[in-house]
Parts: C-alpha cells; structure tokens; sequence
C-alpha cells in the first residue's frame, strides 16, 4: 500500500520552494550533460533508469535537478546510480515504493552524523564512496539500521 502524503501546508510548501529554488529544469540540467541523442541518451532514459535524480514539483508541473549531483565536467557523480538504487530499495527511504524524489532529497540533504554533520548532498563533491558507505550502512539488507 503506498504511504499518504502529509497534507501540504503553507510552511510546506515555502520549505519545499526554498529548497529547490537553484535546481535546474529539465532542459538546462540537460543541456549541461550535453547528451548526445544519436547515441540514443535522453534525460528522460537517465532518469528513469536511476542514472540521475529528478524531483517532481507539483507547482511547476515537471521534474527539476539539484545540480550536486553532477560533477565538475557535469557528468553525474559516479556512485550516484547505486546511491540511488539503495535509496529506492526494499530497505530505503521508500522501501521500494515509487518516489515523486522527494523520499531521497529528505535523506540526501539532512545533516548526517556519520558525515560529521554535513549532508550527503555536500558531500557527493568531496567523497562520494563515504556517501555510498554511509547509505550502505542505513540501506543495506545486513544493516541493523535498514529502515529510515
């Protein structure tokens, strides 16, 4: 049975817009990738195949992308394909549920003690395996700690 949604609230609804106020669009974030459409790559594919994040907002009517999940050449973070499938996981932040990307954005920019406070969205520049391990350790099957 999928989980109910909060009822959106004015503070809600200002939070969520602060948030994602430097996200990007979906044709700025891909012209950034400058995917190469006759080697058949569209965002569309990298989204739906969990090579990318994309996070509906209800008011803009479409998917927007934090840009800290791509690297200085604007490619996406190398772990952030098994970031995300461990996120979306039996044992993650949806527990295996469908997302509207919201479920990863709560666990990817709340600080985190095991990244000395930081939030793992900081952190994906500076050390991405450390991220990786660290939702390992929450979402992994072996894990004490497998529900968020």
């Amino acid at each position: 049975m999928p989980k109910q949604l909060p009822k959106e609230t004015p503070a809600s609804a200002s939070a969520r817009t602060a948030l994602s106020a430097d996200w990007l669009n979906p044709s700025a974030f891909e012209n950034l990738l400058q995917l190469d459409g006759s080697k058949g790559q569209t965002l569309c594919q990298l989204t739906e195949s969990g090579s990318v994040l994309g996070v509906w907002l209800p008011e803009k009517e479409e998917l927007f992308y934090p840009a800290w999940q791509l690297t200085l050449s604007n490619e996406p973070v190398p772990v952030l394909a098994e970031l995300l499938s461990l996120l979306r996981g039996s044992y993650g932040v949806a527990e295996g549920e469908r997302t509207s990307g919201w479920e990863e954005i709560e666990w990817l920019t709340a600080k985190n003690a095991l990244l000395g406070g930081r939030s793992p969205s900081m952190m994906l520049a500076t050390d991405p395996e450390l991220v990786l391990e660290v939702a390992r350790q929450y979402f992994s099957s072996w894990s004490a700690d497998a529900s968020w």
